[in-house]
């Protein structure tokens, strides 16, 4: 499977997620618990990313409506790219493991800068 492949079954999967507020709060958790685990492995864009989980579980949970739908989206995908294990490089390889999650965050994190700050 390509990359494209997979960005597009990310975005279809942060379009399922963000219909139920309830798998947007778990998602959001299960992220939040990935960070913690990893957080050496994400390097600088951590702290912007642990932001943008917390806009997402807040969305998720109904204290957050500040965000348009297409940037839900972008937060919805990197966050469930994030997540998923067998993305284009797998996470458990050793050193570039995280290397594809990092620049999939950065792109969100670049896209979605005013976001993160009026958040």
């Amino acid at each position: 499977m390509d990359v494209g492949k997979r960005s597009d079954d990310a975005e279809k999967q942060a379009k399922v997620i963000i219909e139920d507020p309830i798998a947007t709060v778990g998602m959001a958790d299960k992220a939040q618990q990935k960070v913690r685990k990893n957080q050496g492995k994400l390097g600088t864009v951590r702290r912007d990313f642990e932001t943008l989980i917390r806009m997402l579980k807040a969305w998720g949970g109904g204290r957050y409506k500040g965000i348009g739908i297409a940037n839900l989206l972008v937060v919805a995908g990197a966050v469930f790219y994030f997540l998923n294990p067998f993305d284009a490089v797998v996470d458990f390889l050793p050193v570039i493991g995280f290397t594809d999650d990092v620049a999939v965050i950065t792109f969100a994190l670049a896209r979605l800068r005013n976001e993160v700050q009026k958040f």
